[in-house]
């Protein structure tokens, strides 16, 4: 991977140790391909590293807007976080760097755009690709669990299609981490602050109470239901209507749902979530009729991947005249340099 060539050129501090390492590096060592997409604080695009040619989705945050808006903490969650996860179902944190105004996350780059995309495109799915898709998250789901993250933020958009078309799950700003002493954890202010859509959240997050794994098993629930019904579960005409009919449990399922998921899926979305399946042992979710065809010995992600359909993308010509983001990258200062430099490592020309 690129990052190995980027560790021997760009060394890390001596007193914090990474599996993706802070490194010395500027934009100017990228050329930028074009936008992949927005947050709140940030911006990604699509990077090819100029060393080897390897292509990068390149999280650029605004450090004015985390400071402004007192989310130091999250960003930094979200690096610890990555870094401990390794798994094919994860987006892949290869490298960080940062410059006066930003900070930079390299990260895995999926081809394939969002799960929100294909579902935008394609409408309903059939059962069957709605099944494996599924699957891959119940098996993503069941490695955070053993590194005791719990995600809370679990959406099609926070779902990404590599080039195989399996998924990878991305942003892990607002995710609990389980493992981090009660000193280092956030406080539980973030569990109602949203970004986007509020349609996959659970009532436990809404009222702010305790957090457990099973608040991903409600996303999951809801996500099942939009692919198989082509729309969100609790989706209304404001998010305030749409909170209501979450804490109400207000589940509606069309005439034709397919019975065995609607099962599954009001097996999910319980309103006390030590009662959602899976939430004791996600084997008795596996179990579930839904995911019969699943095998789940050899693997979730070892079934073909659902075809995909064809989805709409910044083109080279609209990159060429994304002018906000040529005049971000043309603004961009130097690199960080750190004070430490270990034994025989390269300096970079001055």
């Amino acid at each position: 991977m690129a990052t190995q060539t980027c560790v021997q050129n760009a060394p890390q501090r001596e007193e914090e140790t990474y599996h993706a390492p802070k490194l010395q590096l500027t934009v100017a060592d990228f050329d930028v391909l074009r936008r992949l997409g927005e947050g709140s604080f940030s911006t990604v695009i699509l990077a090819r590293y100029r060393a080897d040619g390897r292509e990068y989705a390149v999280k650029m945050i605004n450090k004015s807007l985390v400071v402004r808006n007192k989310v130091i903490d999250y960003i930094r969650n979200e690096r610890t976080i990555l870094d401990r996860l390794h798994h094919p179902g994860v987006a892949e944190l290869h490298f960080t760097f940062q410059d006066a105004d930003s900070l930079y996350m390299g990260l895995e780059y999926c081809p394939n755009g969002e799960l929100y995309g294909q579902l935008e495109a394609r409408g309903k799915l059939p059962r069957a690709d709605a099944a494996q898709w599924a699957a891959e998250v119940v098996d993503i789901l069941g490695y955070l669990r053993s590194k005791e993250v719990i995600h809370r933020d679990l959406k099609p958009e926070n779902l990404l299609i590599d080039a195989a078309g399996h998924l990878k799950l991305i942003d892990f700003g607002s995710a609990k981490a389980l493992f981090m002493p009660p000193t280092v954890r956030r406080s539980g202010n973030r569990a109602t602050s949203f970004v986007g859509t509020a349609e996959y959240v659970s009532p436990e997050v809404l009222n702010n109470t305790g957090i457990s794994y099973a608040a991903d098993l409600w996303a999951l629930g809801c996500i099942i239901y939009q692919m198989l019904a082509g729309r969100p579960p609790f989706k209304a005409a404001s998010e305030y209507l749409t909170f209501q009919r979450i804490t109400a449990r207000d589940l509606e399922f069309p005439e034709d749902f397919d019975p065995t998921a609607r099962h599954l899926i009001d097996a999910l979305v319980q309103e006390d979530p030590a009662a959602r399946l899976g939430a004791a042992d996600l084997s008795d979710l596996r179990a579930h009729p839904f995911f019969a065809a699943v095998d789940w010995a050899a693997g979730a992600r070892a079934a073909p991947a659902p075809a995909l359909a064809p989805v709409a993308r910044q083109t080279e010509e609209e990159a060429a005249l994304d002018w906000e983001l040529s005049s971000i990258f043309r603004a961009s200062s130097g690199p960080v340099y750190y004070e430490y430099l270990p034994a025989g490592a390269p300096q970079r020309a001055s």
